[in-house]
């Protein structure tokens, strides 16, 4: 047992005591390994790199704080290899605790890790005006093994709070988080368990991504979602948009979604990944955009010869969603939510099931699925015809804000089957619960 208070670390907010943390960590590391307790008190820090073997136990009470300076983090490493992510997936130093090809790895206590809304000063070249932003994470993991983080609570980061890149038998529970990024980031892992956790985020809660962050294409695969509540700016639990590689074996269950503007549950592949074997089961929503959103596209970035993926074997049951369809407004986390208002306000929507022409969705099945919706479509909304969405960025928001139908919206997809499944809407609605555009196999129960 390694007690950071023996390595110099200072309870005081206007100490800064990543010196102490790191000389604590480096002990573990002569020694093959050890537990580093955190005790009850207020301890600054900035980034720490980790070791093998290595356990942080928070005393309950014990928080540590991310500097306000951020100069006492680690600058972005360039990586060598070409780029088909974002930035929040192309780096790692600039976190707060770093671990690469490292392993044994666990966080837990009912202790507090809040970042306190540090934005970047510098944006990262060659990124969008809201992607430049971001500063710092909270957790990087990259090609790690055997790691854990329970019982925290984390508030407040400015870029992807857990991020775990490349990472075999990860387990996260009960954790409470409260970020303006994404909350929890499994990204071509294997093996990975969420469960018991309360997020709100800023951006989506908890999204699975296979990005092209390992310079090599790679699945995310073998990972449960189950018992979290999650409030989101964005979507609640999602798979993509980062779809180099694919999603196979996840299965999403006993979960209740809120207060989110996009989609509920989002399945995505456009970037030439494989989705293979989904289940989302026993989900109750409340005031969510749209309750799913599931899209084959083809924006394919990523390496010269990149091709549209595929995406089959999804099962969804159990679900209920329902209002009231009210605005709901995330933390105001910069201005430029602000200046991007009409492009993020809430809109309620249908659910859109799409594949593409040269490329179905195969093998969907909804059963015991009862969704309420606003309504108030007119009858000449019912001849809308909706643009195929390939090369732009996935998301409802890209069919317009026209819909012909007020429940789901089903194109392209070969194997499609419905049972048990009702729409109503609030209010009068002159269109139909569902639309049916190139489906072969339909059966409706």
């Amino acid at each position: 047992m390694f007690n950071l208070i023996d390595f110099g670390a200072k309870a005081d907010i206007n100490a800064v005591s990543t010196v102490a943390f790191q000389n604590a960590v480096d002990a573990c590391e002569k020694q093959g390994g050890g537990t580093i307790f955190v005790p009850f008190g207020e301890f600054v820090i900035g980034t720490v790199f980790l070791c093998d073997n290595v356990h942080f136990v928070f005393e309950a009470g014990a928080k540590i704080l991310g500097s306000e300076n951020l100069e006492d983090f680690a600058p972005r490493e360039k990586p060598e290899y070409p780029l088909y992510q974002d930035a929040s997936h192309s780096y790692f130093d600039r976190s707060m605790f770093v671990a690469k090809n490292k392993s044994n790895i666990t966080f837990s206590g009912f202790g507090t890790i809040d970042m306190r809304e540090v934005w970047e000063n510098e944006p990262v070249e060659g990124e969008s005006e809201w992607n430049a932003q971001r500063a710092v994470k909270i957790f990087s993991f990259k090609e790690c093994k055997d790691i854990s983080v329970t019982d925290l609570t984390l508030l407040h980061s400015t870029d992807l709070a857990l991020y775990f890149a490349g990472c075999e038998r990860v387990k996260v529970r009960g954790l409470t988080i409260d970020v303006n990024i994404d909350g929890i980031s499994p990204d071509c892992c294997k093996s990975v368990i969420i469960t018991d956790c309360i997020i709100r985020s800023g951006d989506d809660g908890i999204v699975l991504k296979s990005s092209y962050t390992l310079n090599k294409i790679k699945d995310c695969e073998n990972v449960v979602i189950s018992n979290c509540t999650v409030t989101s700016r964005c979507s609640a639990i999602k798979l993509g948009t980062e779809s180099n590689g694919g999603f196979k074996n996840v299965a999403i269950s006993n979960c209740a979604i809120y207060d989110t503007y996009y989609g509920a549950i989002s399945i995505e592949s456009t970037d030439g990944g494989e989705v293979d074997g989904i289940s989302v089961s026993n989900i109750v929503m409340k005031n969510v955009g749209y309750p799913f959103f599931i899209i084959l596209s083809g924006r394919l970035r990523g390496p010269k010869g990149t091709s549209l993926g595929s995406m089959k074997n999804i099962t969804v049951s159990n679900i209920t969603a329902s209002g009231p369809f009210t605005p709901w407004l995330a933390p105001r986390i910069t201005a430029l939510w602000e200046k991007g208002e009409s492009l993020w306000s809430s809109q309620v929507m249908p659910s859109t099931i799409t594949g593409q022409p040269d490329g179905k969705i195969e093998n969907v099945s909804f059963s015991n699925i009862f969704i309420t919706t606003a309504g108030g479509g007119k009858t000449e909304d019912k001849s809308v015809i909706l643009p195929e969405i390939t090369k732009l960025y996935p998301e409802n928001y890209q069919f317009g804000d026209k819909f012909p139908v007020y429940g789901m919206y089903f194109r392209h997809v070969k194997g499609l089957t419905l049972n048990g499944v009702t729409v109503q809407t609030t209010e009068k609605d002159e269109r139909n619960a569902f639309a049916f555009d190139d489906i072969e196999n339909l059966k409706i129960y």
